[in-house]
């Protein structure tokens, strides 16, 4: 009885366990329906640890988001900042990765593109998983660490689920596309 109970107790913290770690674990997937959107939003979230400029500049320990804007039903552009958005704060939809991580999503549904089944279909999020957007703008304001360089990654999606990298114009483009095109994997 006693190897019972013990074996259920180890059991409940093994549950325990593996829950507290998937909840601190979020990636986009977590929060956009399209597999084409939240694969290639990851892989900037990807970039982020892997970027010399990043890593070099100490950016890494601050708050970093990414902001996911579409500009138009069937593509969007993704890009990193450590600053406060001057986007009206109303449109962004904040989504916590952890405690220095969130993704922004730029709401344009009011906008002519945002009525159309496509923008819906691929634009998609889990409004469940949304948060404050106070949390990350008070953090943003107590940053002390120079602008994230300028940068941008543009997507075309087509049919739903295959997106083409349209535009890259970013810091360490050679280690991004090593990302983007997987050219590290292990054969």
């Amino acid at each position: 009885m006693l190897i019972l109970n013990s074996m259920k107790t180890i059991t409940l913290l093994l549950v325990l366990l593996c829950i507290e770690i998937s909840a601190q674990s979020k990636n986009a997937k977590d929060f956009f329906e399209s597999h084409a959107v939240y694969r290639k939003v990851n892989n900037v979230l990807l970039f982020v640890e892997r970027s010399n400029t990043i890593l070099l500049n100490d950016y890494d320990k601050s708050i970093i988001y990414a902001l996911i804007s579409p500009n138009h039903e069937g593509s969007f552009s993704v890009s990193l900042k450590n600053k406060l958005p001057t986007i009206d704060k109303n449109h962004l939809k904040c989504f916590k990765i952890n405690d220095n991580r969130f993704l922004v999503f730029e709401e344009k549904s009011e906008e002519n593109f945002g009525q159309t089944d496509m923008y819906k279909k691929n634009f998609e999020i889990k409004t469940k998983e949304i948060v404050s957007c106070d949390i990350l703008f008070k953090n943003l304001k107590e940053n002390k660490l120079p602008k994230i360089p300028e940068n941008v990654f543009a997507y075309a999606v087509f049919e739903g689920n295959f997106v083409y990298l349209e535009d890259l114009a970013t810091f360490d483009a050679l280690q991004y596309l090593e990302i983007e095109y997987d050219l590290n994997r292990s054969k």
